[in-house]
């Protein structure tokens, strides 16, 4: 699998956890790990194991334009979208590696360890931005809508029901607001 990390950013001050995250779980030769940072204009000082682009839309909610921004630098892999204050699960790749799917979702917990979201209902208030990965021939169809904070469970329903394969990981593999 190739997974293409996309973290709308407006903390940057997360970035070095994240990266670490990604560093320590994920051989280089399989991510790609792309940055929108909500703002006119890229920071000085960011991770060398990503890359970086700035796109602001005043009309955004929660890092959607930097989502739609960064699927328009996409063309083949799998998708993850991981929130900057999200690090990647140390179980994540492990988990997902040699699966085929279009769709792949899974648990995600609170950082206290309690059950946020199963992940087996994909629809707004099912699923979460962090706990779903999709297919970029998938994705391609469809953009998040950017001034509506559920749409995390649109686009994810969207790619859902035209996918040809899915598979739900009865397993947690994110934890919502870890860096908050």
């Amino acid at each position: 699998m190739y997974l293409n990390i996309v973290t709308p950013c407006s903390r940057p001050y997360n970035l070095n956890k994240i990266s670490n995250s990604i560093s320590n779980s994920i051989p280089k030769e399989n991510y790609r790990w792309i940055i929108v940072f909500d703002s006119d204009e890229v920071p000085d000082a960011f991770p060398d194991n990503c890359e970086v682009y700035a796109t602001r839309n005043s009309q955004s909610t929660v890092g959607h334009a930097q989502r739609n921004y960064a699927l328009e630098l996409i063309n083949s892999g799998h998708i993850y979208f991981n929130d900057d204050d999200t690090v990647i699960h140390p179980d994540l790749w492990e988990s997902i590696k040699y699966i085929d799917a279009d769709f792949i979702s899974f648990s995600q917990n609170n950082k206290d360890g309690s059950m946020r979201i199963k992940g087996d209902y994909i629809g707004i208030s099912g699923i979460d931005s962090h706990n779903f990965i999709v297919s970029y021939d998938i994705a391609k169809n469809f953009k998040w809508v950017i001034d509506k904070y559920e749409a995390d469970g649109i686009f994810a329903k969207e790619c859902y029901d035209i996918s040809n394969s899915k598979v739900f990981i009865d397993k947690v593999l994110s934890v919502y607001n870890l860096l908050r």
